[in-house]
């Protein structure tokens, strides 16, 4: 309740004094001073820092480049290794099948050693009888057979006999040397087996190869994006510094020249009273955005009013000790959670933009050279100069208005 009825307070004095000021206005015109104009340290430093800026935004794009480049590598590091891991899973695997094919053909060598030596003997036999059979033994000879034989029945019988051994015979040769080329057939095809599987070992062992040097030029790569990336953001990091002390130095210049004319400066801006800046939005209704906050505009006004009278402070960063124009609209805001720039002319470009005729209470004006916070009726809050301190009396249109912005 207390402060709405400040607030209230002050509307009525904003509203008596925009009477007067606007019965005065062609005197009291000439009696706002304009802002000396910049010394050469101070555009040396904006041009610097803008420059900077420009080079910050480069480098933010390349850090951004690199980042995606990383995933590309490490995407493809991905599928190398598993496609290393999978090869690796066919050798070993193609080992063990070397090994059991080497042990199927010993045993076919083994096999085949033992069908060649049964071979031989049996042959080295059916000589033995035959020999002895159609050469040494006249008692079993076919001659004999047929002389001896005690008719044509027991000839027969004796022939087909003598017959029968050699048929007996030979079908045995002809079941071992089978047999033998049966082991032979095996042995070969082994050897054919085992030849397409040293093939795929030699196969395997050049693809693991390339995978090997695809997967070293990969991490290669990987070490040279993280080297750029740690360059890029050191560099980013320069950027920043750059900036921040060229501020540092146009806030010490602005401080400086603002000092000069303390006896006679009464606020930043200039331009004639009344004036809107370029920005087309400034005279088109339709810019009255709404409220994209729980934070209502009188509330931001009430707070900021609790800080009239308190000292104005170049660069300071205190509403109870001290602030300069920028500073403090940015803790008038801060306290409600709502983050703002530190340099008056940046706030050109925060929250939404506002027509001149649907301001609203709490909504932030930019001045050339100076930023505050109107409170209604016509008025302004602002940290204004050293000499007055922070106030809530001016006009709204006591300078050229070059932006207004709703950050609630």
């Amino acid at each position: 309740m207390h402060f709405k009825r400040k607030y209230k307070y002050y509307k009525k004095i904003c509203a008596a004094t925009l009477v007067f000021a606007l019965a005065g206005a062609l005197t009291n015109a000439a009696s706002v001073p304009e802002i000396q104009a910049k010394s050469a340290a101070q555009k040396e430093a904006e041009e610097k820092r803008d420059k900077a800026k420009d080079k910050l935004k480069d480098t933010k794009q390349d850090i951004e480049n690199i980042k995606v480049d990383q995933i590309d590598i490490k995407n493809d590091l991905k599928t190398a290794s598993a496609k290393l891991d999978d090869l690796v899973a066919k050798q070993n695997k193609l080992k063990t099948d070397i090994k059991s094919k080497q042990a199927e053909i010993e045993m076919a060598d083994q096999e085949l050693i033992e069908a060649k030596r049964e071979e031989r003997e049996q042959y080295e036999a059916m000589k033995l009888r035959i020999q002895y059979m159609y050469e040494n033994s006249t008692d079993n000879s076919a001659w004999t057979a047929i002389i001896e034989s005690r008719g044509i029945s027991d000839m027969i019988n004796r022939i087909e006999y003598a017959s029968d051994i050699h048929r007996s015979d030979r079908e045995l040769m002809d079941s071992y040397e089978a047999s033998v080329r049966k082991v032979e057939d095996w042995s070969a095809q082994l050897a054919v087996q085992m030849d397409e599987l040293l093939g795929m070992k030699a196969t395997y062992e050049d693809q693991q190869g390339d995978l090997n040097v695809l997967i070293a030029a990969l991490n290669d790569k990987k070490e040279e994006y993280a080297e750029q990336l740690a360059n890029a953001q050191k560099q980013a990091e320069d950027y920043r510094n750059t900036i921040s002390e060229q501020e540092a130095i146009i806030r010490a210049e602005e401080a400086a020249a603002a000092q000069q004319n303390a006896d006679t400066y009464e606020g930043g801006g200039s331009g004639a009273s009344g004036g809107l800046g370029d920005d087309s939005y400034l005279q088109d209704d339709s810019y009255n955005p709404s409220n994209v906050t729980n934070v209502s505009g009188e509330a931001v006004v009430a707070y900021a009013l609790q800080f009239v009278g308190n000292p104005y402070v170049w660069g300071g960063n205190s509403l109870t000790h001290g602030c300069d124009c920028s500073g403090f609209v940015h803790l008038v805001y801060q306290h409600f959670g709502i983050s703002t720039p530190r340099y008056s002319q940046s706030f050109k470009t925060v929250g939404q933009p506002v027509a001149y005729n649907n301001m609203q209470a709490g909504d932030v004006v930019v001045y050339p050279g100076h930023v505050a916070i109107y409170i209604g009726n016509g008025c302004i809050v602002e940290a204004q100069s050293t000499r007055a301190g922070i106030t809530s009396y001016r006009q709204v249109n006591c300078h050229t208005i070059t932006a207004i912005r709703r950050l609630v």
